[in-house]
């Protein structure tokens, strides 16, 4: 590898239209120390446009296959481009920065009506991830809120249908009441994109009370819709989907619903799979989908092992409630008689009080009230 270049270096690179800015180079953007970061900020109004979309392209292609890479400063200095395309992806290079100093940012985006509708649609999806962090109790409340408050406005003031559709999407994480009807409306509207974004919602709600509408669109005749359900019947583990999903996976051509197929497999988990994605990666001589492949398989061993595991939870609960059932007219839980019973043994009734009567006679005064710790004292010395 070549050695790294400063970011003087980069930047001159970057300005000159006359050569196409190397691939390699790109890596050097990944975790840029704070002078770096300055230098960038600098000059970023400077770089050709052109250069500073293309740039910001490559970089959310990089860090979509690599999660090691981090170029989220590179994203903040692109928030404050007035280019549109810019924008947008310096809002995606953000998505998951878990920062929550970028919330004001992204609700100032999202309800400046003078910024083009892609950029507030793309403002929506990234306070999805913060509504999300709310319902974790990772965010402070009244932030968490005012993000449901706002998406709530846009839903219903935006003029645009990307952004509400975008603000639907993120509040499908909320346990807010104002949601469900929203999505229900938005499942039943005559727009197959509305569906695609209520399917989304569904998907993100970890609600089963969306399982019919969701089985009932696997075999949609649009692919994009139809890729949602496969999507949300993983996200809500529906187990009710398994079998008619690996049959899907058996026929399906396409990559994309393939991809999507293969995904929600590996979170319902269950029998079957392992079998099926092991066939599949036998068969496989593409690299990039014997890595998805190797990653559903780790993804389906830890759903199973979950899943296991709160099968003997429930199987617990269980013995314990027929426990409680067979022993209801007993003082099952009175530990003082359990031990009591332990002790009498084989006794009868009146053999039973003569043992205790005697037993209480060998140690009268042993441990009664003249007992003090003064006189144990002075019998040890």
């Amino acid at each position: 590898m070549d050695a790294p270049n400063s970011i003087h270096d980069l930047i001159e690179t970057l300005m000159d239209l006359n050569k196409p800015f190397p691939a390699r180079l790109l890596y050097q953007f990944s975790d840029l120390p704070s002078d770096g970061c300055k230098v960038l900020a600098s000059a970023w109004g400077a770089i050709p446009l052109q250069r500073r979309r293309a740039l910001l392209q490559d970089l959310l292609e990089l860090a979509e296959h690599d999660n090691l890479l981090m170029f989220e400063e590179v994203g903040r200095i692109a928030l404050e481009d007035t280019d549109e395309d810019c924008l947008v992806s310096a809002i995606d290079l953000l998505m998951e920065a878990e920062d929550p100093k970028l919330v004001p940012v992204f609700l100032r985006l999202l309800t400046a009506q003078d910024l083009p509708e892609s950029v507030r649609a793309a403002a929506a999806n990234a306070l999805g991830f913060y509504v999300y962090l709310g319902e974790l109790e990772e965010l402070k409340a009244e932030v968490h809120h005012k993000i449901e408050d706002a998406l709530l406005q846009a839903y219903a003031e935006d003029p645009s249908d990307l952004v509400k559709r975008r603000a639907l999407e993120s509040l499908g994480y909320s346990n807010r009441d104002e949601v469900p009807p929203l999505i229900r409306y938005a499942a039943a509207h005559a727009s197959e994109e509305w569906l695609e974004s209520a399917l989304f919602a569904m998907g993100r709600s970890a609600n089963e009370q969306w399982e019919t509408q969701v089985l009932d669109h696997l075999n949609h005749s649009n692919p994009d819709v139809r890729g949602q359900a496969i999507h949300a019947a993983g996200e809500l583990m529906l187990g009710a989907a398994r079998a008619r999903l690996l049959k899907q996976l058996d026929r399906e051509t396409d990559e994309y619903l393939r991809t999507e197929l293969i995904w929600a497999l590996s979170h319902i988990g269950g029998e079957g799979i392992e079998e099926k994605f092991q066939q599949l990666l036998a068969k496989t001589d593409d690299d990039e989908e014997a890595s998805f492949l190797e990653e559903a398989l780790e993804m389906l061993q830890f759903t199973n092992e979950a899943s296991d595991f709160e099968l003997m939870e429930v199987d617990f609960a269980r013995e314990r409630d027929l426990h409680d059932e067979d022993d209801e007219d007993s003082d099952f839980w009175d530990e003082d008689e359990d031990e009591e019973e332990d002790e009498r043994g084989d006794f009868d009734d009146e053999e039973w009080l003569r043992y205790v009567d005697e037993d209480e006679e060998d140690n009268e005064g042993s441990l009664d009230e003249s007992y003090n710790l003064d006189d144990f004292d002075e019998d040890e010395e």
